[in-house]
């Protein structure tokens, strides 16, 4: 991937990493622990995210989450998995992320699947939402469970930085090894609905954070919950927070990479 050795070595000169959250012990994958987390994500499911809204088209949002297929009652509504839903997963992280960015000072809209500020085309401009960050988050599902695993996707020219950051905090909170998660980036995503409906300066990703069909990566997830929102909220406030000519000077066209092949389309 292009750019990626400049943004690794800029981030490994900053404190970035040393604020990321490794992940939990083995306590926190059984017993009642694991059945709280359990309970605490579904839950999610019964009540609205703090800060939901459909945005305002005069605003600049720091970042602007969509947890993926959330408050969609048909159609295509998310995975499943034995434990959790997706749309329950994901709204159970994005909550997460979205009240750390608060508390570090950022405005975080939230917005569901399918009711939002849409851009009309009719005022001669782009009037629908704007941000620095947008960042969908999905959980995967495969008919061959246990065959796909995480992935980020991106429209256009995202920065290696960005893309780099969030890649790294998933990766620390699942103990994953970061060169083999950073082989699933993909480069202009055009196939995402949402990536028309928004503009964002820094970046417009889709991250991917697992796959729900294989137990093994489901129990993982739910595990590492806290610190995957955690970590990801530090990544976002990275991005926004790191001086823009630092983000330029890593910005490079991604287009060597493409998603993991097992991984699904999602909108």
């Amino acid at each position: 991937m292009q750019g990626t050795p400049a943004a690794l070595k800029y981030l490994q000169k900053s404190d970035f990493e040393k604020g990321l959250q490794g992940p939990p012990g083995l306590s926190a994958s059984s017993g009642p622990e694991f059945q709280e987390l359990i309970a605490d994500i579904n839950s999610i499911s019964k009540s609205r995210i703090s800060g939901l809204g459909k945005g305002d088209s005069h605003t600049e949002y720091d970042v602007i989450l969509q947890p993926g297929h959330y408050l969609r009652p048909s159609g295509r509504t998310g995975t499943q998995g034995k434990y959790v839903s997706e749309q329950a997963l994901v709204a159970f992280l994005t909550d997460k992320v979205a009240k750390k960015l608060r508390d570090s000072g950022e405005s975080a809209l939230v917005i569901s699947a399918d009711d939002y500020l849409r851009p009309t085309g009719k005022a001669g401009y782009f009037n629908g939402l704007h941000s620095k960050v947008f960042l969908a988050i999905h959980a995967d599902g495969n008919r061959r469970p246990c065959t796909s695993g995480p992935s980020l996707a991106y429209q256009g020219q995202a920065t290696a930085l960005a893309t780099n950051m969030i890649g790294l905090g998933l990766a620390d909170a699942m103990g994953y090894n970061y060169k083999d998660f950073r082989a699933n980036f993909t480069a202009n995503e055009a196939n995402y609905y949402m990536f028309g409906q928004v503009r964002s300066k820094r970046l417009t990703g889709l991250l991917e954070v697992g796959e729900l069909t294989c137990e093994k990566s489901e129990t993982d997830l739910i595990a590492s919950s806290s610190q995957i929102g955690a970590n990801v909220a530090r990544a976002i406030d990275f991005i926004i927070r790191t001086p823009e000519a630092a983000v330029a000077n890593s910005t490079r066209r991604h287009s060597s990479v493409t998603r993991h092949s097992a991984a699904r389309s999602v909108m």
